[in-house]
């Protein structure tokens, strides 16, 4: 494939240059489709619509199809990919995969066109024949699944089905090997002027585009047309997934109208991911992705932080992102032949920790690797046929505060005249604030501290010499009528 397009919605891989543009063609023919005929069939298109073409109109095209945050977990089970045909003017179904572990639909294709996306509005649920064995068995409701009995409990079926599907994920979120991935983790937030419900909004970006109000929060987190925000008119914000820039607000009021020019903010959803983070102490630093910050919470169990060297190594590295394990691409370090060694070189300025050197998450012992005079290290050849992943740690650099002399410390903490730089009156004021030890530091009056006892309360403190003994008091009953 010599022709790949990468974009938030799809991916396409072709032999041939071809162009691509994504929108819902209203002029097609949707209504009494084939694809239609038959019960338990009620096939919509979605705007998950994309129209190839190119000077080659046959040539080899595979494309990728992003779902996740754009159909349920019921629809894509339900959806089928589908070819417009320009003679027949029908839709015809193709054969299509379904990557869950990706989140897209994959097809390949021999030839450019219109293709979209058709979920299934009315399947026969397999809660329905269930819900008809309750009937007798000579009646034609719990034998036929053609029957008008099914046909009307299938809707109660699909309900079902519905719910089930939303508990499985669910359940899949308390466990962060299965948790999704895709969930929303950052999104954009417009601060508006006071608005009320009865004020008429219309929102358009700088190019005159307009962006469209949602009308509930099941279409801002699962919008096929990946367009559109969400009012919030409480608190008077504006929220939206796809960046947009800024965007100007026309509020009208009592037939006064008003324009607004605003600049988004980044803003956080919380999710299942900073549940565990909080779990762990894993802060979420901002604009993190869910999938870089899922990797630190699970390097708290392969980079253990401590107050020993390796394990000060580990905690900086894990906190500030430092743990390299993507190149310079974005894509995952893998070790692809592992029936050659492989050489991780080393760099004057990101010196590589061999210490932290991890193959598929698990350390490597001093046996399976060198490092020669220079740093440049060489992992032994596993000789299993597989791929691996690699992460490790480089670019941290430590030194003992009272080294003052060694560079570059000393050009971080003093300067040319010998002066003290304001990193280091900065450090000096922070060990003050936290940790006061020095003379004239001393918290004196700081006798007690928070504590946790049997009973998950109470009050620890530090006796002094005019303390009384009160254990003749432990006996002692509190009698409140009296």
């Amino acid at each position: 494939m010599g022709y790949t397009i990468d974009h938030e919605d799809v991916f396409i891989e072709s032999d041939k240059p071809l162009s691509w543009i994504q929108k819902f063609d209203e002029n097609l023919a949707y209504e009494n489709l084939s694809i239609n005929k038959g019960n338990y069939k009620d096939y919509r298109p979605t705007r998950l619509q994309f129209h190839l073409s190119s000077a080659d109109e046959m040539q080899l095209i595979k494309v990728k199809i992003n779902y996740a945050n754009r159909l349920t977990r019921t629809h894509i089970n339900h959806a089928v990919v589908c070819k417009y045909n320009q003679t027949t003017k029908e839709w015809d179904m193709i054969s299509h995969v379904l990557n869950q572990a990706d989140r897209v639909i994959e097809f390949t294709t021999n030839s450019t066109g219109i293709y979209s996306v058709f979920v299934n509005h009315y399947w026969y649920s397999s809660f329905t024949q269930r819900m008809a064995n309750e009937y007798p068995n000579w009646t034609k409701i719990r034998r036929s699944s053609g029957s008008t009995g099914q046909l009307f409990l299938n809707f109660f079926g699909i309900e079902l089905e519905t719910v089930q599907d939303y508990l499985e994920w669910i359940q899949e979120q308390k466990y962060i090997g299965t948790a999704d991935i895709s969930s929303y983790d950052w999104v954009y937030m417009y601060k508006l002027p006071y608005i009320e419900m009865t004020d008429e909004i219309h929102v358009s970006s700088l190019i005159g585009d307009e962006v469209p109000v949602l009308e509930n929060l099941k279409e801002f987190f699962y919008n096929d047309r990946n367009q559109g925000g969400i009012l919030d008119y409480e608190e008077g914000r504006f929220y939206t997934t796809r960046k947009y820039g800024d965007l100007t607000f026309t509020i009208n009021r009592n037939e006064e109208e008003a324009s607004h020019r605003i600049a988004p903010i980044d803003f956080h959803i919380w999710n299942q991911f900073d549940e565990f983070g909080l779990l762990l102490g894993v802060t979420r630093l901002h604009l993190e992705k869910n999938e870089n910050y899922k990797e630190r919470i699970l390097d708290v169990f392969r980079y253990p932080s401590g107050t020993h060297d390796e394990g000060l190594t580990n905690g900086i590295a894990r906190d500030l992102n430092m743990i390299k394990r993507v190149d310079k691409f974005g894509k995952k370090m893998v070790w692809r032949n592992d029936l050659k060694d492989l050489v991780l070189r080393n760099s004057e300025k990101k010196v590589i920790d061999h210490r932290s050197l991890r193959v598929d998450g698990q350390p490597l012992s001093k046996d399976q690797y060198e490092v020669d005079e220079v740093g440049n290290i060489r992992i032994f050849a596993f000789r299993e046929g597989k791929e691996h992943e690699i992460s490790f740690i480089c670019g941290i650099q430590k030194y003992q505060l009272y080294d003052k002399d060694k560079e570059p410390l000393r050009q971080m903490m003093f300067s040319e005249d010998g002066q003290a730089t304001p990193t280091l009156l900065h450090w000096v004021e922070y060990i003050n604030t936290v940790a006061p030890v020095m003379w004239d530091r001393f918290k004196w009056d700081d006798g007690f501290w928070d504590t946790i006892d049997k009973q998950l309360t109470g009050l620890g403190y530090v006796p002094n010499i005019w303390d009384s003994q009160i254990d003749i008091w432990k006996e002692y009953d509190f009698q409140s009528d009296r």
